[in-house]
């Protein structure tokens, strides 16, 4: 089968640079298969550009990994929703994770007690930076507002460095990423303490073009839920157990917890 030009990218879950090698890694094991299967087109493994919207919509989009938030809120039918990795990670449940509420060691023993403080997240349109600390305060806010202030870090990882620095009293970190952090780089972590969990929601998609024929999306499902089987070591290395079926519709968790917070008077968070 002749394809392409295709791009491939994994932006998420790079923690420390032998973890973004290892996924590379996967990537590459994807590329391989699919040439097994016929795949003579380019296929290029590529580093993850600046703006990820217009990367994940990209007709030339062969597998990334977005966020379930811009998925339901910008993304939708502009993709194709390919599966979903299942962690063997804590605050992960089969097909679900959640965000877990840092703050730094001496901080706040509950949410009460951080209103008016400085809250960081990774990125306005992230599921678990956001709009899962959004749900956790919205049924404590007062006029639409709970925190003095909310500043934006760029990254999960830069989010955390805020905590542990004092620029920042909480936030909320992706499960995946906080204890990919504590078992890889624990210096990530230093001085920070989990206040708590949220709700759950369907883990990050996995995406390609919506361009892709149905032949060429069962042949990249095909391999994704092999890789269990093909590549059992290196999914151990990543903490993975594998990647399952997942459609757009299982992201009804995501608009819910949206229309909680607005139902709230609280659809933005500030």
């Amino acid at each position: 089968m002749t394809s392409g030009p295709w791009r491939l990218a994994l932006p998420m879950y790079n923690v420390t640079p032998e973890l973004a090698r290892n996924w590379e890694s996967l990537l590459g094991m994807v590329v391989q298969a699919l040439r097994e299967r016929g795949w003579s087109g380019p296929m290029d493994i590529v580093p993850v550009p600046d703006d990820l919207l217009a990367f994940w919509r990209a007709d030339d989009l062969l597998l990334s990994q977005a966020c379930g938030y811009p998925l339901v809120t910008l993304l939708g039918a502009a993709v194709q929703v390919l599966a979903v990795p299942v962690f063997d990670l804590p605050g992960c449940d089969g097909i679900e994770y959640c965000s877990v509420i840092v703050v730094p060691e001496s901080g706040a023993r509950e949410r009460e007690s951080l209103r008016g403080s400085v809250a960081v997240i990774n990125q306005q349109h992230s599921q678990s930076g956001m709009n899962m600390l959004r749900h956790t305060f919205a049924p404590l806010a007062r006029a639409g507002r709970f925190f003095g202030r909310v500043d934006v870090s760029g990254s999960h990882l830069a989010s955390m460095a805020m905590v542990q620095s004092g620029k920042a009293d909480v936030a909320a970190i992706d499960c995946v990423t906080y204890a990919l952090a504590e078992r890889h780089a624990p210096q990530r972590v230093a001085g920070l303490r989990v206040l708590q969990r949220t709700v759950s929601a369907p883990g990050l998609p996995l995406i390609a073009s919506r361009v892709l024929s149905e032949p060429q999306l069962q042949d990249l499902r095909e391999v994704l839920y092999g890789l269990s089987i093909t590549a059992p070591q290196l999914l151990a290395q990543l903490s993975l157990r594998s990647l399952r079926p997942i459609t757009l519709g299982n992201y009804q968790p995501i608009t819910e917890q949206i229309r909680f917070a607005v139902e709230r008077a609280y659809p933005v968070l500030t």
